[in-house]
């Protein structure tokens, strides 16, 4: 049985197919600003020659179909037919009390919509994508992994807001968590590269990129997260506004005569690192305005990792302990720079980096000091991975063929 996995960011399709038995990939794609008319587009089919190119892209149908062509065409594709894969996987985002891996029916349709103004980034293309996916392959099963399933493990007094309690006995209002699949990923992972027994094992998860987020993993369980009722919440995001005062929203709403609408729109894509720094919402770029002397660019890179500092050490607190921590996603792989200022002031609580080690990170690697009480490290997230086995976990519960020839 083969499954595909497709992760739809708000401009971006990434997919892999994989075999069920053990989860070998088989093909990896990346397609990304969907809308150009010339979008990259990247893919390998494992032993197979890689394909690199910019194609004409105007909206998410057109990546699909090229996707599908990649993935069937002869000599570089990793299927004959569509027939050989069994369903497709996905990483929905939000559905309020929906979790765990479930089939794209009408009802978790409806329930995606019904939550969008909590995701309004996120829920559209995922219902836009999944209804030309049921289009295209009206046979083909559809299930998708919510990113909160990871965090059902929170308690109860953690996850609860400070708010009438009808609120969240009617409509759900409660801290929720995202990055799921992720977290979940570095929780599996982090036992292994670090030889500690994961029934003790007492570590934070740092998924940091264009939407970031902490999570305290005690012994393999989610017990807090950064990000609450919605993905906007938590730290500062990229264009999005991380945890922000309710009353301040009220105030300029009164004061600008500002429907929810026009506070959305300026909270999900004018705010968050592009806001602060006026630069962009792009790490990289506001990292080198810093260092041409720009202020608010200096201001946006502080506020940041303070913030990533403040959660790792009331993160310590209410695990009574550390052990790990573990930085993921784009940034938190990729920047030395973020990890080295997220890290500076906490050798109280046991983390010393190395600072060679730190600065020469290709893919997993332990970037703490030999003689550090906190091992601190660099694990590429493998979000697919956990999808593709909650997927054919769910096919033999769902009673799904597990071969569709």
């Amino acid at each position: 049985m083969k499954l595909l996995i497709a992760n739809v960011g708000s401009t971006s399709f990434k997919f892999q197919l994989f075999e069920s038995e053990g989860l070998p990939v088989l093909a990896r794609g990346r397609m990304e600003r969907i809308g150009s008319p010339a979008a990259p587009v990247q893919y390998q089919a494992t032993g197979k020659a890689a394909v690199a190119r910019e194609v004409d892209l105007p909206d998410y149908a057109a990546a699909i179909h090229s996707a599908i062509t990649l993935l069937t065409s002869p000599g570089i594709g990793a299927v004959t037919a569509l027939s050989d894969i069994a369903a497709i996987g996905f990483k929905p985002v939000h559905g309020l009390a929906i979790t765990g891996c479930r089939v794209f029916t009408d009802d978790v349709l409806a329930a995606m919509e019904e939550a969008t103004p909590l995701a309004p980034a996120h829920n559209p293309p995922y219902v836009a994508t999944i209804r030309l996916f049921r289009q295209l392959l009206p046979d083909m099963p559809l299930l998708g992994l919510f990113e909160p399933t990871f965090h059902q493990s929170i308690p109860e007094h953690v996850s609860v807001y400070g708010v009438p309690y009808e609120w969240m006995e009617r409509y759900g209002i409660r801290r929720y968590g995202f990055h799921g699949a992720s977290h979940q990923s570095i929780a599996e992972r982090t036992p292994v590269l670090i030889g500690q027994d994961v029934r003790t094992l007492k570590l934070v998860s740092c998924h940091l990129g264009g939407s970031s987020s902490v999570c305290a993993i005690y012994g393999g369980q989610s017990v807090d997260t950064s990000m609450g009722l919605s993905p906007q919440s938590g730290l500062m995001q990229s264009t999005r506004c991380g945890d922000l005062d309710p009353f301040g929203v009220l105030y300029l709403m009164d004061r600008e005569q500002l429907t929810t609408n026009d506070v959305r729109r300026v909270l999900c894509k004018e705010s968050g690192l592009r806001g602060l720094s006026g630069v962009s919402g792009d790490m990289r770029d506001i990292l080198e305005a810093a260092r041409h002397g720009n202020r608010r660019a200096e201001l946006a890179v502080n506020a940041f990792t303070y913030e990533v500092k403040k959660s790792l050490g009331a993160y310590a607190a209410a695990m009574g302990g550390l052990d790990a921590v573990v930085f993921t996603g784009g940034m938190g792989e990729r920047s030395a720079e973020i990890r080295s200022r997220v890290c500076a002031g906490l050798e109280f609580l046991g983390l010393r980096l190395d600072t060679a080690r730190n600065a020469h990170v290709t893919s997993e690697a332990i970037i703490s000091t030999d003689d550090a009480r906190v091992v601190v490290a660099v694990i590429p997230t493998d979000e697919e991975r956990i999808i593709a086995r909650a997927v054919a976990e769910a096919m033999n519960d769902f009673g799904f063929p597990l071969s569709r020839e």
